[in-house]
């Protein structure tokens, strides 16, 4: 916090690093926020590229900042919205390999390590067949790992609006999951090999 206000301050003061500095570890979560609305890669870029400019905008006209995290993530999310309503045709493209989840990974395994990629594949693919508003809670939570306060800031929502669609969420990924199933993993998970 104490940082983002030094930041904050430099970047008033001229500073060209400052916000590079600032925005630096939150651009690979913002633009998978952006994407999983978009569903585009192009989108996604360019949401995100709005979402900077403005966010730089406002801390040069002294907006009064608390929490930049949840501050950014909502202007992401209101321009990724923005262009979302500007154009009507999506597009699904995977997301691109991400560096900061393999360097949480390195003590473990490679067969854990690739088990566990799969799984978030898997989950991910699920959770992109939700309705966008039980998706996107899902996603800031579990991938991101954002409080239900800060996803209901950045979605501009109450947090209890925000509890009931991540409910929502889970129990209809829980059916699509059902659904999807391998019949040969449900048969070994009843009855055993």
């Amino acid at each position: 916090m104490e940082k983002e206000r030094h930041l904050l301050k430099r970047i008033r003061s001229g500073d060209p690093e400052a916000f590079g500095q600032l925005v630096r570890d939150l651009l690979p979560s913002a633009y998978k926020t952006a994407f999983l609305i978009l569903k585009s890669k192009e989108h996604a870029e360019d949401a995100l590229q709005n979402a900077l400019e403005g966010a730089y905008i406002s801390i040069m006209k002294h907006k009064d900042i608390t929490n930049f995290k949840a501050w950014f993530y909502s202007i992401v999310y209101s321009r990724s919205i923005d262009l979302y309503r500007k154009n009507s045709k999506l597009i699904y493209i995977d997301f691109d390999e991400n560096s900061e989840a393999k360097s949480k990974h390195m003590g473990q395994s490679a067969q854990q390590i690739v088990i566990e990629k799969e799984n978030k594949k898997e989950m991910l693919a699920h959770i992109m067949k939700l309705k966008k508003e039980q998706s996107l809670p899902l996603f800031l939570h579990f991938y991101e790992e954002l409080s239900v306060k800060e996803i209901s800031l950045v979605l501009n929502e109450n947090s209890n609006t925000v509890k009931t669609r991540m409910k929502r969420g889970k129990e209809k990924l829980a059916e699509i999951m059902k659904k999807d199933s391998n019949p040969f993993i449900q048969e070994v998970k009843t009855n055993g090999i």
